[in-house]
């Protein structure tokens, strides 16, 4: 399955420009589903297709295993109604999406869809556990923390070379030798990497190591950044912001979905509110409500939300519990020496001990907690 980038009308010169309406008219893009019955021909398929490119709409088709749908993209005061495809036998329905979000929606794709960080599945039934320090320090502590995370059932390594911090004062993170070093923990441990992108001058050099961009809470309605990294072609982890609604955080997803990223991963963090006893409120509302509007894997991130370590496990259990696909833990082999928040990263040498008390409740949710990762056979 892959989205693509909606396309722009040229004009006769062949430049690119936005359509134009006629003064104090709207253009009103028309975002329309096609549902086949069970077991249509790909044939039918095909013809419909066919008909709705004829009919100026740009049709994405996606496969089930035994419905399959078309989503339909254009411009209703420019083309015709595709309501006129019920008349056909093999079509079930034909259903408008009312959503700001269109693509990030269940009414576009109803099945859970997932993505794969590297060789590792999230989402879809499939558990996953991210780990690894807040940021990257130094070859021996990304490395102790590799080999700690991967042994007690972690199968994918997190760490930030780059930092967006507060103060400018604090700890940046190690820039480029930061990206060098994950890329060396990599080749030694197998694990694939999620790290951040801060800015759009960073996007090539992450992209030599990264296995999934991440796209932190502060950059969450960085629009130009979204769409820059949308054709990289990498699944990215899309944070939610601090102040961001649930309809903003996933229409922030439908500008990477748009622009040609299908494996989008959506993140809680926690909201900002008057409470002071966490760092941030999480808003496991946030993780039912997205599981239920949109078809993305949705994982939770307890560390920040928390800010201190000791009340990372009972809110990683209740997200767990209230659906998310994984977690995104950060963890070092000494949290005292951390470079930035030390206040909430587990050690890294009791990290079975957090993984042994999350296993349980994977599994009573349903969902497929992936064997370790056999770091000695690597």
């Amino acid at each position: 399955m892959a989205y693509y980038a909606l396309p722009k009308r040229k004009n006769n010169s062949g430049t690119k420009h936005l359509f134009r309406a006629w003064p104090g008219t709207k253009r009103k893009e028309r975002h329309m589903i096609i549902v086949f019955k069970p077991h249509t021909p790909e044939e039918k398929v095909n013809e419909i297709s066919g008909i709705i490119t004829k009919l100026g709409y740009e049709p994405r088709v996606i496969r089930g295993v035994e419905n399959t749908v078309i989503g339909a993209v254009g411009d209703e005061q420019m083309h015709r109604s595709l309501e006129l495809l019920k008349s056909f036998s093999f079509i079930e329905d034909v259903i408008p999406i009312q959503k700001r979000y269109k693509l990030a929606s269940r009414e576009y794709h109803p099945g859970d869809s997932f993505a794969m960080i590297g060789e590792q599945k999230l989402g879809a039934g499939t558990f996953q556990m991210i780990a690894g320090p807040c940021a990257v320090e130094s070859l021996e502590q990304v490395m102790r923390t590799a080999k700690d995370v991967s042994s007690a059932g972690a199968r994918i390594l997190r760490g930030g070379a780059y930092k967006p911090r507060t103060s400018p004062y604090d700890f940046q993170g190690l820039g480029d030798e930061g990206v060098e070093i994950l890329k060396q923990v990599k080749k030694e441990t197998g694990m694939p990497v999620v790290t951040e992108v801060v800015g759009v001058t960073h996007i090539e050099k992450v992209a030599e190591v990264a296995d999934c961009f991440q796209i932190g809470a502060r950059n969450c309605q960085n629009y130009h950044l979204l769409e820059r990294i949308a054709p990289v072609g990498k699944p990215v982890l899309l944070k939610r912001g601090p102040a961001s609604t649930i309809e903003e955080w996933l229409s922030s997803a439908e500008y990477l979905l748009v622009n040609g990223c299908p494996n989008v991963i959506l993140c809680e963090r926690g909201i900002r509110t008057f409470e002071t006893a966490t760092r941030n409120t999480l808003d496991l509302g946030a993780v039912a409500v997205a599981k239920r509007e949109s078809h993305l894997p949705v994982v939770v991130d307890p560390s920040h939300a928390a800010g201190k370590a000791d009340l990372v496990l009972p809110l990683a259990r209740a997200a767990v519990a209230c659906g998310a696909d994984g977690l995104i833990v950060e963890t070092h082999p000494n949290p005292v020496e951390a470079c930035s928040d030390a206040s909430q990263q587990i050690p890294s040498a009791k990290f079975k001990e957090f993984m042994d008390a999350i296993t349980p409740i994977v599994e009573l949710m349903g969902k497929i907690p992936k064997p370790h990762f056999d770091f000695e056979k690597k």
